[in-house]
């Protein structure tokens, strides 16, 4: 990524990104809050390229902490530097924790039961068929370039999906490969 691409983007004020991801945070549950993020900033706003935002949630995902979080310093950051990352996080997460001490104060009993359950089942069904949608733009956006991604993404899923092994030593063996296959598709200098 060049030093361009770095440099924080000019018209979008800390109100703007306070309203998004305090929306964000608020409306969104579970797994699906990064595939709202990529409707947010780059289909509805044109704030990051696909790209970039593809790159930013990798990134996000291979540092420590939440990903949603990371992927929200990252926009931040890039939309008014230091202030935009600070306030992209608390707006992502302070309004939903009020919100959810307020409810449980108010309904901790009416919250046991089996009704609610059920809605939250729905919810986390919603949330993983957006995060899958995300996971198969990236896919796509992978295979374009060369079929190696898309075999390591199916054999990674394959390994810990279905076969159940240990997410660890096979996302290293992935990433080791995925390492190794992209030295040698590039072209020599």
């Amino acid at each position: 990524m060049n030093a361009q691409a770095r440099r924080p983007v000019r018209g979008i004020s800390c109100v703007d990104i306070a309203a998004l991801f305090a929306r964000v945070g608020l409306t969104s549950f579970g797994g699906g809050l990064s595939a709202w993020l990529y409707r947010e900033v780059v289909t509805q706003r044109g704030w990051l390229g696909e790209g970039e935002f593809l790159s930013a949630m990798t990134l996000g995902q291979i540092l420590p902490g939440s990903n949603v979080v990371n992927l929200s310093v990252y926009v931040g950051y890039r939309m008014r530097g230091l202030a935009g990352s600070v306030v992209a996080v608390v707006a992502l997460l302070a309004p939903p924790m009020i919100v959810i001490v307020l409810f449980t104060s108010v309904f901790s009993a009416w919250i046991r039961g089996a009704a609610v359950h059920e809605f939250l089942e729905g919810v986390a069904a919603a949330a993983v068929g957006m995060t899958a949608s995300v996971g198969v733009r990236a896919a796509r956006t992978a295979a374009g370039a060369s079929r190696w991604p898309l075999v390591l993404i199916v054999a990674v899923f394959v390994a810990v999906g279905v076969l159940r092994w240990p997410l660890v030593p096979v996302a290293l063996v992935a990433g080791t490969a995925g390492v190794l296959l992209s030295r040698r598709a590039e072209p020599d200098a």
